[in-house]
């Protein structure tokens, strides 16, 4: 014999609301208090209630719709000092592209609010008054963050929200970021592939920077006397001093290096090298640097990826900071060029 399905109206009996505030509850619509949601919410895991796949996904869908009708804006928070200098990095451009297609084909339209010309008291104004509840957090270099008081005033709770990167880490919501280890073992192993032998590495050396941490898992399968010490730089190093890439390149005597860093390229040139006569040189993002080997980290799908989680969450009413964060990491391909050729022709 099989089981009861438990319904809506079980469940309103049982706690002795309506069926509409069970509805709401399950949806954690903000319309219904947050303790008659987990009242509700509750007592449906007591009474071992699954929902109707169907059911949710038209639920979900007339909710979606009513929603857009009401604002059919994300917000896309562009916190740099000089904010129209944000869209001239490729890469960020790329990010913008993305994700404005994809609320584009979403029923939503992306728009920017700048820092610089609006305060956070005065954007929540803005998006309280237009019903703006999605807001994306671009990327950010650290020193240009809003400061920690003006962080806490903003009332994130209010609001559905997806972080690109590592940009304001002391916001912990859900965030899409490229796969940065995933990525670097994908070039270490196609630059293998053309032959090289001592692969070597040059990046930053910082907590939320992991390519170095694929690169250190990438040569663990060499033995001992092909794995080479990283060359790490400083946070706010953009170009490395000479002396130090000098030692390390006669120190470790790579045949090709791996770089997580702008400005590589043209240190070594300013050092002697031919690339790729005396080096292969790949980057792990190919956008915005001369390097024309390495690592495409499809920005367009990290924008796209972005958009599509933070529509998600809407859909779902699930604001404010979460108690479990998700990252979404975008793998990258990997992409031929002049600076790596091949040291071997295949057979």
């Amino acid at each position: 014999m099989s089981k009861k399905k438990i319904t809506y109206s079980d469940i309103a009996g049982a706690l002795g609301v309506s069926k509409m505030t069970v509805s709401y509850s399950l949806r954690n619509d903000p319309r219904i208090s947050e303790a008659t949601r987990i009242r509700v919410q509750q007592k449906a895991e007591e009474m071992g209630y699954t929902p109707d796949p169907m059911l949710s996904a038209l639920s979900n869908y007339r909710h979606t719709s009513q929603e857009k009708k009401r604002s059919a804006v994300l917000a896309w928070l562009n916190f740099h000092r000089q904010p129209e200098k944000q869209r001239e990095w490729e890469v960020f451009n790329l990010y913008w592209k993305g994700a404005e297609a994809a609320a584009r084909k979403l029923g939503f339209e992306l728009e920017e609010f700048r820092l610089k010309d609006l305060s956070l008291h005065r954007m929540q104004s803005i998006f309280k008054a237009r019903g703006i509840r999605g807001l994306l957090l671009t990327p950010t270099p650290a020193d240009e963050e809003p400061g920690a008081a003006e962080l806490a005033a903003f009332p994130w709770k209010e609001y559905s929200i997806v972080r690109f990167g590592e940009s304001l880490r002391s916001l912990k919501v859900n965030f899409v970021s490229s796969a940065q280890v995933n990525n670097t073992i994908l070039a270490f192993e196609q630059i293998q592939q053309k032959g090289y032998q001592r692969i070597g590495f040059v990046g930053h050396y910082q907590r939320h920077r992991l390519f170095s941490s694929g690169y250190l898992w990438a040569q663990q399968a060499l033995p001992q006397t092909r794995q080479l010490n990283p060359l790490f730089l400083s946070s706010h190093e953009t170009f490395q001093p000479l002396e130090p890439l000098r030692h390390w390149l006669e120190k470790q005597k790579p045949d090709a290096i791996i770089c997580s860093a702008l400005g590589i390229f043209q240190s070594l040139e300013k050092l002697g090298y031919n690339i790729p006569q005396d080096l292969g040189l790949a980057s792990l993002s190919r956008h915005d640097n001369p390097i024309n080997a390495g690592i495409d980290q499809i920005p367009e799908e990290i924008g796209r990826t972005a958009v599509l989680s933070l529509v998600s969450q809407l859909s779902e009413n699930r604001y404010g900071i979460p108690d479990v964060p998700r990252q979404i990491l975008v793998e990258g391909r990997w992409a031929d060029g002049s600076m790596l050729p091949p040291l071997t022709v295949p057979s």
